[in-house]
């Protein structure tokens, strides 16, 4: 019996493999950064430089997940193979999005700049409590940070890391500095607390603004990156709808101590200084009864 149970553990673990391969676009070229993930889990990872990559510990009948911007994603089962080579597809919608820049709209096909878009499809439904934690892990080089786990603290934004080195406050050594995007809603400029206090279901779209391009649109202040914020808005021929969301938050101490009070605390103060023959402190003329 002993045998048989190390037979069947041992075939549990026979069933992780190691699975490698290639990915290539349509013409043969190999794709940097492709996300590979182990469907329904944490495990994956993506492609180097000649598009090749590597997982360990997949599960001998699960399924792998391929996607990057502007391609298809692709579903591809692993059936016990060690070795599996993709060709992704340009998505041709994605290319046919239309994108909000400074100087107007663009389709993403004809664009020149780096540019990401988010649409109302991605923030709605969402189970958070502003803009910034809707938009954590949405826009490539945008980094969303939290100054604390507070439920109303406010996100701050950063495009592509650090953008310039300067002394630290007490002028001795350098130190890399990030700047904040530009914010505009609606074509009026605005800060990362007012952009975090908007419901993300009244948000049609954004776009993000990385490269040098922005600055001959915004100026100087665009160097850090530009978000571009369009609202909901009627549309002709449509009809009335109502939509109606609630979210909920309240904040509560997990353990509230039992702190004693000033006049407690002086009197264990004194007790203690009587059997230590220390001084004791008058009690502000308060007389205690024994």
């Amino acid at each position: 019996m002993l045998m048989g149970i190390f037979l069947f553990a041992h075939q549990l673990m026979a069933q992780d493999i190691s699975v490698s391969g290639n990915v290539k676009d349509e013409k043969g070229e190999a794709l940097i950064g492709v996300s590979i993930q182990v469907k329904g889990t944490t495990i994956g990872n993506i492609t180097d430089i000649d598009g090749n990559f590597m997982i360990s510990s997949v599960p001998a009948n699960s399924e792998l997940m391929f996607s990057y911007m502007g391609y298809e994603t692709q579903t591809i089962a692993v059936k016990g193979n060690k070795v599996i080579n993709v060709t992704l597809k340009e998505d041709s919608q994605a290319l046919e999005e239309v994108v909000v820049v400074g100087f107007g709209t663009q389709k993403k096909v004809n664009l020149t700049g780096a540019v990401a878009s988010v649409g109302a499809e991605v923030l709605e439904n969402k189970p958070v409590a502003n803009i910034g934690q809707a938009l954590q892990g949405v826009v490539p080089n945008l980094n969303v940070s939290a100054t604390n786990a507070s439920p109303n603290a406010t996100p701050s934004f950063n495009v592509r890391g650090g953008t310039s080195i300067g002394l630290d406050s007490d002028n001795k050594k350098y130190e890399i500095k990030n700047g904040s995007p530009l914010i505009i809603v609606d074509g009026i400029q605005v800060d990362a607390e007012y952009l975090n206090m908007m419901n993300p279901s009244d948000i049609e779209n954004i776009s993000v603004l990385k490269d040098a391009s922005a600055s001959a649109i915004y100026g100087a202040r665009a160097t850090y990156g530009v978000m571009l914020i369009t609202t909901k808005s009627g549309k002709n021929d449509s009809k009335a709808s109502v939509t109606y969301n609630l979210n909920l938050q309240w904040n509560t101490p997990s353990h509230t101590p039992d702190i004693l009070d000033a006049y407690t605390i002086q009197l264990a103060t004194n007790k203690i200084a009587e059997m230590t023959g220390g001084t004791v402190t008058p009690l502000d003329g308060i007389t205690i009864s024994s």
